[in-house]
């Protein structure tokens, strides 16, 4: 199980797989943004995302925030249930599409 940071599109919208880290946060933003740039992608699967801790979140957060800035909306799929509940404590499982999204 690699934990090297994935960051892609897909036919689906996108995926994210490995850790996003201290280490690596910068490049996962950018890398976040670039994926939601052109706003074709809304949904981004996490289920292969092996980290869930407060830069996870705020890396997960700014690529929201920046497709909202741009126009449109980013919903994060398979979200695990750490990830979910770090989400819930600081109640942003809206800002994160996580309502609606499985």
């Amino acid at each position: 199980m690699s934990t090297a940071l994935i960051v892609e599109r897909t036919p689906a919208g996108g995926r994210v797989a490995g850790r996003i880290s201290v280490d690596n946060a910068g490049a996962a933003l950018e890398q976040g943004k670039a994926l939601v740039e052109a706003g074709q992608v809304d949904r981004v699967d996490v289920a292969e995302l092996h980290s869930a801790d407060s830069v996870t979140l705020a890396v997960l957060l700014a690529w929201a925030a920046h497709a909202r800035r741009n126009g449109g909306s980013l919903a994060f799929l398979h979200a695990s249930s750490r990830l979910r509940a770090i989400a819930h404590l600081s109640d942003a499982e809206a800002l994160l599409g996580l309502d609606v999204a499985g």
